[in-house]
């Protein structure tokens, strides 16, 4: 009787052993699969199959490995998600020293997924059968191959920003058409650039003047690009085309994110100048790309997202100094008239 329960302790033991190796076994892989597909480059990057499907087959699988008698419990399966999410992630930065921009994108949608798929697992370990089994195998496989053959979508979409400033138009136009030495003070906080990292705006420099001048702009300590004046009506608009003549911003920014690349492409942008009275102007600026991914939707919230701070951040910059020069001319000419 001794004999038998030591051998049955023996199994058990033997058994969570392998349970254990089998678990560590499935994350580690899980893990090499997401990063493969994750690598700048990768025609995956940007699809429902990497963002949405293959976490949480790979979180089912994990699932299915580390619970092989059922008797975990829930915060087992809400934890897997979140392990392997804090895996990727660290491999991703640590390891492929990818920008944190597109962990940050990935990582809502990877947790979200693999909770569905890890707790979609559960509810179906009490049916026996292969069907379970096999079908993680075949889904993520078929789905693939469904989804490179569809086109992809390229929608146009425009992200706009404005604000009041208290001067007048003339007083605007200058800071609108250039900006030199800007602070690291100067400016809003905003998510994208205090915590996702983006590099804030340092200086512009315009050559030439009117149509056809154009303009380069300097982020960070890296950060360059051109902008080829379109629209020049002073006090009222200023219009540019994008022109990204290196790979700056894709370097220091996120390899994924190309500006001018296979899932987007930045277009244009422009100020516009409304007086609203003698000493107050709406200045809005509005930024147009073209979003050409399978999940554009989701792309479109990060765009409204991180678009929108850069124009916050901008905007502020131009309304702080507009303002303190408007205020000094204010000032001088009361000293004048009195």
């Amino acid at each position: 009787m001794v004999d038998d329960n030591v051998t049955t302790q023996k199994r058990r033991l033997h058994k969570r052993l392998l349970s254990g190796f089998g678990l560590a076994l499935a994350i580690a892989l899980s893990a090499f699969l997401l990063l493969s597909a994750s690598k700048s480059g990768s025609i995956w990057f940007a699809s429902i199959w990497f963002l949405a499907l293959l976490p949480a087959v790979l979180c089912a699988l994990i699932c299915y490995i580390g619970d092989p008698d059922r008797t975990r419990t829930t915060s087992f399966y809400w934890l897997v998600p979140c392990l392997l999410g804090v895996v990727v992630c660290l491999a991703s930065y640590f390891v492929l020293q990818e920008g944190v921009i597109c962990i940050v994108m990935l990582s809502p949608v990877w947790l979200v997924s693999g909770w569905a798929g890890a707790f979609i697992m559960r509810s179906q370990r009490h049916r026996r059968g292969k069907t379970l089994q096999s079908s993680f195998l075949i889904i993520p496989l078929a789905a693939a191959m469904v989804e490179a053959q569809l086109p992809t979508p390229h929608e146009a979409v425009a992200v706009s920003r404005a604000v009041i400033v208290r001067a007048a138009p003339e007083d605007i136009w200058p800071y609108a058409v250039a900006s030199h030495d800007i602070r690291a003070d100067e400016g809003r906080w905003t998510i994208s650039h205090d915590v996702i990292g983006i590099p804030r705006p340092t200086e512009s420099r315009l050559v030439g003047s009117g149509v056809g001048a154009v303009r380069t702009a300097y982020w960070g300590d890296h950060v360059n690009f051109e902008e080829r004046i379109v629209a020049w009506a002073p006090g009222r608009k200023l219009g540019w085309d994008f022109n990204f003549t290196n790979s700056s911003v894709q370097d220091y920014t996120d390899k994924h994110i190309s500006p001018d690349g296979e899932f987007l492409t930045i277009k244009s942008g422009d100020y516009v100048l409304r007086r609203i009275s003698p000493h107050q102007t709406e200045l809005t600026l509005t930024t147009r790309y073209v979003a050409k991914t399978h999940v554009n939707p989701y792309a479109r919230l990060w765009g409204e997202l991180m678009m929108g701070d850069i124009h916050d951040n901008v905007l502020g910059i131009i309304k702080a100094r507009a303002e303190r020069d408007a205020a000094l001319k204010l000032e001088r000419d009361g000293v004048a008239a009195s």
